[in-house]
């Protein structure tokens, strides 16, 4: 359904409906090496005034869902860094008409003479920043050859963000439904996606992945460069593959971390989230059952199954209520579904048996206890009023069902076998639901002809990008894949040794990983299995003890899954 122009518009939009309408197969022509699309001479023309960076007023939290890169503090700023802004058309079809502005941020290479160019992060999400990647410490060996690029995509950022009324309708989610609470839901996406129209309606059509592709080949221009090089991230490996389909012969060495699977955008993508999300719950049961001496949840699979579905209803019955939080069944499944994070696996089985103990003979919740689900339930910020609406944008690129029923059925299905992270809320109806944002172009087929191949790096349990997709995205494409393992984390880069040199050398040298490689992931907590030499928890970290080291590692909800394939 085609989104209704309705009054009070700005008057910017309001006059593109009258200037000069450029083909949109024109402007996706792959350029000869110095042409410039038809129309677009003022933008690629552009050049920058570099200058120190705005620093947010409150350094945004780290999220897999944005960037992997390093947010600074304002006392860490680098003086090595400047930023600038670009303007780009709204709509790549009416150049005359409004603008939308890309902020750059640019860390020069250290050995000029020795320079190959410039890298840019192109960050998750989709509203994910991305503009301090050039501050990421992660870049260290690579600023020497190369330009550090980062930056903040159309409607993101400070400048010019686009804007939805109050906040995601998925932070109100539950694991399970019923079908009053199904129909409930909905009504909420219903409302956001008015709101959102409300904010902004008239530009979330032309916040698209082609049309970020295309704002990308403009900040090429404006950098100077013939070509890129581009790391992208999480839903930014989808724009960089984007990228090198639209701009073949402007696209260089191109890593993909945690990649989208090219055949599931966007529901379906969302959708393979909870799958990815009871595997790895699964992989972990399994784990836990080996050491039921320690944990005493089941001696199988099945067995500790039974007992989490068990603590659940009763959780579900009789919610744990602290004041300043409540935990209930849909907290647990979360605490569940994060256990892609194998590092902690000994914390979540620790917690899930307490958890037991405690519904099965209720009394005052201990401490220690009250204090682990506190961190699972950590409370972010007061929203404001408003908050970035480029996710939902767009996500509407893609087709989604209109009939309510397909998501229903999906939602009963996924309540009863697919639970845990996002459980059942994965699979519900979205914002794109309700069909006003107009589709203003299909996606992009995407393919590889005429740039170099690429890395892809993907991590075994990785629920935000699941695996099958990194290794869909390098069989289309034709690039190598490195495997993680026995990981889950959520973009690699800068979290673990093994890929980070071989990044590096893909990038400074041109060396792909052999065929089949590896990379060792986080270690799992060596806890010692039931019948082993090693018996009892004597050298065990307390509760209170991986509460208080989880704490200081991570800073956000322990609940996986995210809004992104980010």
């Amino acid at each position: 359904m085609k989104r209704r122009a309705k009054a009070g518009l700005i008057a910017a939009a309001t006059a593109a409906l009258c200037v000069a309408v450029v083909p949109l197969a024109e402007a996706n022509t792959t350029p000869k090496p110095d042409a410039v699309p038809v129309g677009l001479a003022e933008f690629y023309g552009q050049r920058p005034e570099w200058g120190p960076c705005p620093r947010p007023p409150v350094p945004p939290r780290r999220s897999p869902d944005a960037s992997a890169s390093a947010l600074p503090s304002v006392e860490t700023t680098s003086p090595v860094v400047e930023c600038a802004t670009v303007r780009v058309p709204l709509d790549y079809r009416r150049p005359d008409g409004p603008r939308e502005t890309v902020e750059l941020s640019r860390r020069l290479a250290s050995d000029q003479p020795n320079r190959l160019g410039v890298l840019a992060e192109v960050p998750g999400g989709p509203g994910g920043q991305g503009i301090y990647a050039s501050e990421d410490p992660a870049y260290e060996a690579l600023s020497a050859r190369y330009d550090i690029i980062g930056y903040n995509p159309r409607g993101v950022g400070q400048s010019q963000p686009l804007l939805c009324e109050g906040t995601s309708v998925q932070l109100s989610g539950k694991t399970r439904f019923t079908d009053a609470q199904m129909r409930a839901y909905t009504e909420e996406f219903r409302r956001r996606d008015q709101q959102c129209e409300r904010a902004d309606g008239a530009r979330r059509p032309y916040f698209t992945t082609a049309n970020n592709a295309r704002d990308l080949d403009i900040v090429r221009a404006v950098l100077g460069e013939r070509q890129l090089n581009l790391m992208g991230k999480s839903y930014g490996t989808y724009v960089t593959a984007v990228y090198g389909t639209l701009f073949p012969k402007r696209l260089n060495r191109n890593v993909l971390d945690s990649a989208i699977h090219p055949q599931r955008i966007w529901r379906e993508a969302w959708k393979q989230q909870a799958i990815a999300q009871r595997r790895t719950a699964d992989a972990w049961m399994t784990w836990v059952a080996e050491r039921n001496g320690i944990y005493g949840l089941g001696t199988s699979r099945s067995q500790v199954r039974a007992t989490i579905e068990r603590t659940r209803v009763k959780l579900e019955e009789h919610p744990i209520d602290q004041g300043d939080f409540v935990y209930d069944g849909d907290a647990f499944d979360g605490l569940v579904g994060a256990t892609n994070e194998v590092a902690y696996w000994d914390f979540f089985a620790a917690t899930a048996s307490r958890l037991r103990q405690q519904v099965e003979t209720p009394s005052d919740v201990p401490g220690d206890l009250d204090r682990a689900l506190a961190l699972q339930q950590e409370i972010q910020a007061d929203p404001s009023p408003t908050s970035n609406g480029v996710w939902e944008a767009v996500n509407c690129e893609a087709e989604w069902p209109a009939d309510l029923k397909v998501y229903y059925a999906d939602m009963r299905y996924f309540s009863k076998h697919f639970p845990y992270g996002w459980g059942a809320s994965a699979v519900s109806p979205r914002e794109c639901t309700f069909g006003s944002v107009e589709r203003v172009e299909p996606l992009v087929k995407l393919r590889r002809s005429g740039y170099p191949t690429g890395l892809v790096v993907q991590e075994e349990f990785d629920p935000q990008t699941p695996y099958e997709g990194g290794r869909a995205m390098a069989d289309l494409l034709g690039h190598r894949l490195l495997r993680v393992p026995r990981d889950g984390y959520h973009v690699v880069h800068g979290t673990n040794a093994c890929v980070d040199a071989a990044i590096d050398d893909y990038l400074l040298n041109g060396r792909l990983p052999k065929r089949g490689a590896e990379c060792e992931g986080t270690p799992i907590p060596e806890v010692p299995t039931d019948g082993s030499s090693r018996v009892g928890d004597d050298d065990r970290p307390s509760l209170d003890e991986q509460t208080n080291l989880l704490s200081g590692r991570i800073s956000r909800p322990l609940q996986a899954g995210g809004r992104e394939p980010s």
